[in-house]
């Protein structure tokens, strides 16, 4: 089977990797960013702590120290969902090199990705919404998503042709 670009597709486990790897480095993104946060406010690790004591443990959230187990717990979480959103966006990058309507996907799946994040944290809790202010929330993940898209878009040369032949959202007949 061939391309529009005259070569093989590549395999399925080559999408994977690259998911995999894109949802590390956004992950990645984010914990830096909160631990610098937590790091200028003198209370290293607070922001996994408090997420993964609201989210994921189901109990009070403690502001004086970080509880190791919610930083874990959480920690686990946040790299499993960043992997599943790295291995979607893997997959519609490998869609973009043939359609320009999956490249406007992409850009929909990432501010969808940060709307319900802050969603998610606007309705769980006062506490959890103090310390992430939608402005921080769409930096880290805004930072994050560039990250993962840069690194996908350096990693298909196709795509980058095909975005340069056909605009974003535009139809080229093969849609």
């Amino acid at each position: 089977m061939t391309t529009p670009f005259g070569s093989s597709p590549r395999p399925d486990a080559h999408v994977l990797r690259e998911g995999i790897l894109s949802g590390l480095l956004g992950a990645a993104v984010v914990a830096l960013f909160y631990f610098f946060v937590d790091l200028s406010r003198g209370q290293t690790l607070m922001t996994p702590s408090i997420l993964g004591d609201a989210f994921i443990l189901h109990r009070p959230i403690a502001l004086d120290a970080p509880d190791t187990a919610a930083v874990v717990v959480y920690s686990i979480f946040h790299l499993v969902a960043f992997t599943a959103f790295g291995l979607i966006l893997a997959v519609l990058a490998r869609a973009s090199e043939v359609s320009s309507l999956a490249r406007y996907a992409v850009v929909q799946l990432l501010v969808a990705f940060v709307l319900f994040f802050y969603g998610v944290v606007s309705i769980a809790s006062e506490v959890v919404r103090g310390r992430l202010p939608f402005v921080g929330i769409l930096a880290a993940n805004g930072l994050a998503g560039a990250a993962m898209v840069i690194w996908l878009w350096r990693h298909h040369p196709r795509l980058q042709i095909a975005a340069a032949r056909t605009p974003l959202g535009a139809t080229d007949g093969r849609n």
